[in-house]
């Protein structure tokens, strides 16, 4: 039983990695409108967004940094992934 929970957790973290660079790919990306459009920003956006969605409702649901310049979604998003993967067991 220990073993499947070692494989379940290597495996939540080796996702949470790929979208933590998702994430970071799709940052730098942003200060490249014209690479917005290409494969890989297009890859990164498809990849990280529903992770980013429910952190952004909940964001709207309280108002919260809607009128700033800067995606307070997409940064505690990022923050969250990063507190979860701190969590899982490590072996």
């Amino acid at each position: 039983m220990l073993s499947i929970l070692i494989v379940f957790s290597k495996c939540i973290s080796l996702l949470l990695s790929a979208v933590s660079l998702c994430m970071l790919v799709r940052m730098i990306l942003s200060f490249f409108p014209s690479m917005q459009d290409s494969r890989v920003g297009v890859f990164t956006t498809v990849v990280t967004e529903p992770f980013v969605i429910p952190v952004r409702a909940l964001l709207y649901k309280f108002n919260v940094g809607q009128d700033s310049p800067i995606d307070w979604a997409f940064s505690l998003t990022y923050i969250l992934i990063y507190i979860v993967q701190l969590f899982l067991p490590v072996v």
